[in-house]
């Protein structure tokens, strides 16, 4: 059973409670609680103990487990990293933010002489063509 709602983990006790034919008293007995505290309880109070509730839980051969209710979201790192990415428009490969490879042709002085000479401009290594001995 998925429990929404406090008022939903209520249920869930009195079901379990009445299915091992255990009283509300009976059930306080063993949890060293009040009667009182078993009906709150069961009612769907949401201001009690989480560990009696937890207690409650194993006394009637209950457990809780918890899941992802919504698939994984990228976390801010991951956010960031991915608008960081950039394609080149050179090469139209994806790079690193500011680490283009016309960026880096321009850095070398050799952006105007790629284009003139006709390389193609996804080879990263044009610049060296440009070189003499």
């Amino acid at each position: 059973m998925q429990v929404h709602t406090v008022r939903d983990l209520g249920a869930l006790v009195r079901t379990a409670r009445r299915a091992h034919g255990l009283t509300q008293a009976e059930l306080a007995d063993r949890l060293r609680v009040s009667r009182d505290w078993v009906i709150r309880l069961e009612k769907g109070t949401p201001r009690l103990e989480t560990q009696k509730v937890l207690d409650a839980l194993a006394v009637l051969g209950l457990r809780l487990d918890v899941a992802d209710a919504q698939p994984t979201r990228k976390s801010a790192t991951q956010k960031t990293a991915a608008r960081k990415q950039l394609r080149s428009a050179a090469t139209g490969r994806y790079v690193t933010h500011g680490h283009a490879a016309d960026k880096s042709a321009v850095r070398a002085g050799t952006a105007g002489k790629r284009a003139s000479a006709g390389f193609k401009s996804s080879d990263p290594f044009a610049f060296l063509n440009d070189r003499t001995s």
